[in-house]
């Protein structure tokens, strides 16, 4: 039987479980998927690649069946930009690993290839429709510039990330591992739930 790959070293896997699924209608999180919570899978694949991971959420009763550390957000209604520095705030690792809580389909493979060589800043992907910040690298590095500019009002995670020097991966990398990036298959209505997974 071949040895499961150890975990990614020196990062945290975090999920963040913060919005408030009013396009879908209920909690998207808790959708049944496969069988089960949509966030039972995505927290079972973190778990496999991270030995540290946490939840980040204002509800943490509703997952206590996860059985992982959980924190809040620090800066209270202010979108994922609070929920990174509420992760990198918790964290005792140097960098984080970031996924949403409606991306049901990541691939490990791709965490890992993402998580590979060094970053100082943030690395996130960057498809051709557009940035993908919910599944990205974060260095404890920005964590200064992160509060000030949660302190100073800003709620645009796309701004802030522009202005921290990001590595940007581009989509004809990210097509070599995930073809059709399955992994970037968000959740955000009823009619995005698939009757069969891929």
């Amino acid at each position: 039987m071949p040895l499961s790959p150890s975990p990614i070293p020196n990062i945290a896997g975090v999920i963040l479980a913060g919005g408030k699924s009013s396009r879908f209608g209920s909690n998207k999180a808790m959708a049944t998927l496969a069988g089960q919570p949509m966030i039972q899978g995505i927290a079972s694949t973190m778990a496999a690649l991270f030995s540290e991971h946490r939840l980040i959420t204002n509800q943490p009763s509703i997952y206590t069946f996860l059985d992982w550390p959980m924190s809040q957000d620090i800066f209270i209604e202010a979108g994922p930009l609070a929920g990174i520095h509420a992760a990198l705030s918790a964290m005792q690792t140097t960098e984080i690993f970031l996924v949403g809580c409606d991306m049901p389909f990541i691939k490990p493979e791709l965490i890992r290839h993402i998580c590979t060589g060094p970053n100082r800043s943030i690395m996130v992907p960057d498809l051709n429709r557009g940035m993908e910040p919910l599944f990205g690298r974060y260095h404890i590095n920005i964590l200064p510039a992160l509060e000030a500019a949660l302190s100073g009002g800003e709620r645009k995670l796309h701004n802030f990330i522009l202005q921290q020097q990001p590595t940007l991966i581009n989509e004809d990398g990210l097509r070599e591992i995930d073809p059709q990036l399955d992994s970037f298959r968000n959740i955000n209505h009823q009619h995005d739930m698939p009757r069969n997974r891929p």
